[in-house]
């Protein structure tokens, strides 16, 4: 699905998706970061990090890649991984569902 918007938040830490019908998703970049789908995420074994590894990293930009995903700059010097508007999505939702039990 498409996004209408994505917006950084002021202290970095997380993105804001809103879609035509209003649904608004917001991913923290702990976990954007966290479930990269960059081939060095893929590489690593990421499940046997701890839960914080990631929690002080921040977005330091993004940037749209063609029509249908966006790259994010990451405080660490991170920016391989390319989240398509599917499986922004999808990690959104996700993790909004966890949230919300």
């Amino acid at each position: 699905m498409i996004p209408k918007s994505i917006n950084l938040s002021p202290s970095k830490k997380d993105i804001q998706v809103t879609y035509k019908d209003n649904l608004v998703l917001i991913i923290s970049s702990e976990n954007l970061r966290k479930f990269s789908p960059s081939a060095e995420n893929k590489d690593k074994s990421i499940k046997s990090k701890k839960g914080n590894d990631f929690k002080n990293i921040l977005i330091n930009k993004i940037e749209g890649v063609g029509n249908y995903a966006i790259r994010i700059h990451f405080s660490d010097g991170h920016s391989t991984g390319i989240f398509s508007w599917d499986y922004i999505y999808d990690l959104g939702v996700k993790l909004k569902d966890l949230s919300n039990p």
